[in-house]
């Protein structure tokens, strides 16, 4: 990695790349669950530092998080999705399966099950709610109703199950909890009311006590996508410029690659 600025090299021990977005803070939530010492590097993302060719190295996908881990012998893995990113951390840092369960067992597969609904289904759907109701350079009404109603679906199915379960697998926290979770936090700004699905609020609500999910909120800076923060009329100017400078981000990928693939 001799490419990589000084400042952003990997060090000793677990080095996470993120930026203010969703997904990294679901491994900065994990680490303080666990206790567990991180350095955080800042991908500026505004710039589109995620594509350059040093970070790309680290993560080919270009997109954020990412991690490198420095052993003690001088090795490194570097892991990228956070679904990897999060079974990695509790393979290697959570022996005693402080929020995991033994691979192999009954409530280990119910994990990976939820983790699996969280990245192929809640995730996704979620984002592209998000893109049609913040983003999108047109009005697709179609679009924005087909996301919604998805994520409403999905929720539905969460908030079933969480009424007769405390956690989605089994009787503890796990990595499929704070998968879900960062997501959930994040209902409003993708057009979804968690107060819809009582049994899934009062889990939401339950894990935002944890002093570990306070603390894994606020690194590298405060989570701004709260559906508290997201309602309060105090900061709407700050919500419109998000949304145009996403919006123009978006614009520019797509036609990027439209233009490559002759459709433009």
């Amino acid at each position: 990695m001799d490419e990589v600025p000084v400042e952003k090299r990997p060090k000793y021990g677990l080095n996470i790349y993120g930026a203010i977005a969703v997904n990294p803070y679901k491994l900065t939530i994990l680490c303080e669950e666990i206790g567990i010492r991180y350095h955080y590097i800042i991908v500026d993302h505004s710039n589109g530092e995620q594509k350059s060719p040093w970070f790309t190295k680290i993560n080919p996908n270009g997109r954020l998080p990412a991690i490198v881990h420095v052993k003690d012998d001088g090795s490194s893995v570097s892991l990228w999705e956070s679904a990897a990113c999060l079974m990695y951390i509790a393979s290697e840092f959570d022996q005693e399966h402080h929020v995991s369960y033994p691979t192999g067992s009954e409530e280990y597969w119910q994990m990976i099950a939820w983790l699996s609904w969280q990245i192929s289904g809640q995730g996704p759907m979620m984002g592209q709610a998000c893109h049609f109701l913040r983003y999108a350079t047109e009005s697709v009404p179609y679009g924005l109703k087909r996301y919604t109603a998805e994520c409403r679906r999905l929720y539905h199915v969460l908030d079933v199950h969480l009424s007769s379960s405390p956690f989605v697998a089994g009787s503890r926290l796990t990595i499929a909890d704070i998968s879900i979770y960062i997501w959930a936090l994040s209902a409003k700004w993708c057009g979804v009311d968690i107060e819809e699905f009582p049994a899934a609020k009062a889990w939401l609500d339950a894990l935002s006590q944890r002093p570990s999910f306070q603390r894994g909120l606020n690194v590298p800076a405060p989570y701004p996508f709260t559906d508290l923060k997201v309602s309060n009329p105090k900061r709407a100017a700050f919500y419109r410029l998000v949304e145009k400078k996403g919006t123009k981000s978006v614009q520019k990928d797509t036609d990027k690659w439209a233009k490559n693939a002759g459709m433009l």
